[in-house]
């Protein structure tokens, strides 16, 4: 049976075990975008992801060294290379046109 969940009833849990215990981690999601990232983490690699959908969600096993937490990279431009990277992208949307 599927399920759609509401925002607020959305999440993903990720559990990590002490490395002498196991060196998998069990991540649950119900949220559709990182149910997408698990489908295709086991299509891809079938011998370290084992996954099972329940009732809407999911729920994944996966190696533990695969699990990070990093913030968002910062890029610093000068203005000279904004110009270019727009310039750049005007370009490219041009080319696409034709």
């Amino acid at each position: 049976m599927k399920h759609s969940y509401s925002f607020d009833e959305q999440e993903t849990t990720i559990n990590m075990f002490p490395a002498n215990v196991s060196k998998t981690a069990e991540v649950f999601s119900c949220i559709p975008a990182m149910m997408n990232r698990l489908r295709k983490l086991a299509e891809d690699y079938p011998g370290d992801v084992a996954l099972r959908e329940d009732d809407g969600c999911i729920f994944c096993t996966l190696p533990v060294s695969w699990i990070r937490v990093s913030p968002k990279r910062k890029v610093t431009m000068t203005e000279e290379q904004r110009q270019e990277n727009i310039a750049r992208l005007a370009r490219y949307r041009e080319a696409k046109k034709t």
